[in-house]
């Protein structure tokens, strides 16, 4: 009798050393799944709109520049790495200009409150983005302005809102 007792403590034992086991790997899981860059993860489309060659006039308080429209996906890993892939058609171009980020060249951070930044290389410039997630991290709203120093003539700056989503 005495051994069956044993055998029924070091069974129980067991059985507990393994629950501990699973409950720290689901806590661990768990944990990384609620890191703020987990939020944004997978595929989103966007459309975007704003001024090609966009420059303010402090005077007449009005941006001027031509209209530019763009569309594309972001693609977030869920640990801070993205990529890019955009057509824009920016007025007074002659095509449609295409662009993707290549490998190492998108990078995204976001904050405990739902607002984050993507750092990117999009078509020989570097570029911040900002954005807040909005509809439980199935949309974000985000807002840019790049090549704020590039005369008009080298591509001006583009002043853009966008909306990307879940896809």
């Amino acid at each position: 009798m005495k051994s069956l007792s044993l055998l029924r403590q070091v069974v129980v034992a067991a059985v507990a050393v393994s629950a501990m086991a699973v409950s720290f790997q689901a806590t661990a899981d768990d944990d990384f799944r609620r890191t703020p860059l987990y939020r944004l993860r997978g595929s989103f489309g966007f459309q975007a709109q704003g001024y090609f060659g966009a420059n303010y006039d402090a005077a007449t308080q009005q941006t001027t520049g031509a209209v530019a429209e763009r569309v594309g996906v972001y693609t977030f890993d869920g640990k801070g790495n993205c990529k890019i892939h955009s057509i824009a058609n920016k007025a007074g171009l002659a095509e449609a200009v295409i662009q993707d980020t290549a490998e190492g060249e998108c990078t995204y951070v976001i904050y405990d409150d739902g607002t984050g930044q993507v750092d990117a290389r999009l078509g020989g410039k570097t570029f911040y983005t900002f954005f807040v997630l909005v509809k439980h991290d199935t949309e974000f709203m985000f807002t840019r302005r790049e090549g704020i120093n590039n005369p008009t003539a080298d591509g001006g700056a583009s002043l853009i809102f966008g909306i990307g989503k879940r896809q």
